[in-house]
């Protein structure tokens, strides 16, 4: 009888060994896939803001009148002319934001479009939660006049597509888990070429 009992103690042991293990393994993958996620949007947010620093900063090269440099000045879409090929010819370029991804399980999302002289409209970035701008005057008031912008606040917020685990708390339904997320705000984005207003 007590080998029976040694015997059911030892698999009743074992069978706690096994879920304590099984439960490490699931806590090492959603870490890992929230790792990964976490990558794979600061890595997104680092080639737009490259994009977007490029392009805001040519604003203007090669006008003779800077301030025709802005034709578009909404809080999510800019267009605005500059000779970018350094060719003299003036080129126009428009960044902006789609409507909302519905196919996604994030409903947040959108995709943020570069569009150059009025071709095809390039996706720049996938994910955009937010994209946001506002214009400021050379004394840093907002403004709505386009031959008065001096400076360009950026604010841009990418998500995962798909909730992950947070590293720090575990015990987590798919409901309670939030989405992978970088936040970049530029305050004093401004191109040379638009400050030389008279």
């Amino acid at each position: 009888m007590s080998v029976v009992l040694d015997l059911v103690a030892s698999l009743l042991i074992a069978g706690f060994v096994l879920l304590m293990g099984l439960r490490l393994n699931e806590n090492i993958v959603g870490s890992s896939d929230a790792s990964k996620a976490n990558l794979n949007v600061q890595e997104s947010m680092v080639e737009v803001v490259r994009s977007i620093e490029y392009d805001f900063r040519k604003m203007g090269y090669g006008l003779m009148d800077p301030k025709l440099a802005i034709a578009i000045a909404d809080s999510d879409h800019l267009r605005f002319r500059a000779d970018m090929n350094r060719d003299g010819t003036i080129d126009s370029v428009d960044w902006y934001v789609g409507p909302m991804l519905t196919n996604l399980p994030n409903p947040h999302t959108r995709v943020l479009y570069r569009r150059y002289n009025m071709g095809t409209p390039i996706p720049a970035g996938l994910g955009i939660a937010q994209f946001k701008l506002r214009y400021l005057t050379e004394d840093g008031a907002e403004t709505s006049v386009k031959s008065q912008i001096w400076i360009i606040e950026t604010t841009l917020k990418i998500e995962s597509p798909y909730k992950v685990q947070d590293q720090v708390q575990v015990d987590q339904g798919y409901d309670q888990m939030g989405y992978a997320a970088a936040f970049w705000r530029q305050t004093r984005l401004a191109s040379r070429n638009i400050k030389r207003h008279n």
